[in-house]
């Protein structure tokens, strides 16, 4: 079963992140709120798929990236963001992303997202 890992501050959108998954057919190993978490938790259950918020609260998304595509290069990682700058989807491909997906995105739109990084 493909691995979908989520990293977001927002307690509500992770919990709404991981229905969708799971009721497409998705294992969620974990959620993350930070970089603490994140790395302690793909040490233990590592995933296929990480889902990344670009912004939090005291660390960058961006910063995530670079070291989870340092430790982790396997790992496929789609960011997820609210602003649409070419300054961040520079900066993302230049730290290893494999997608962005803006914020708001529905179910589908997301599902469309993962299939495409999955193959």
């Amino acid at each position: 079963m493909y691995k979908v890992a989520i990293v977001d501050d927002s307690g509500v959108l992770r919990g709404a992140l991981r229905n969708v998954l799971e009721s497409s057919g998705f294992e969620v190993p974990f959620e993350a709120e930070n970089s603490q978490e994140l790395f302690s938790r793909m040490k233990e259950k590592p995933a296929d798929l990480v889902l990344l918020d670009v912004f939090f609260p005291n660390e960058s998304g961006l910063d995530m990236l670079a070291k989870l595509k340092a430790d982790y290069p396997q790992s496929r990682v789609l960011m997820i963001t609210g602003l649409r700058q070419q300054e961040i989807v520079d900066e993302a491909k230049k730290h290893g992303a494999n997608g962005l997906l803006y914020k708001p995105f529905d179910s589908d739109g997301l599902i469309a997202a993962i299939e495409r990084l999955r193959q």
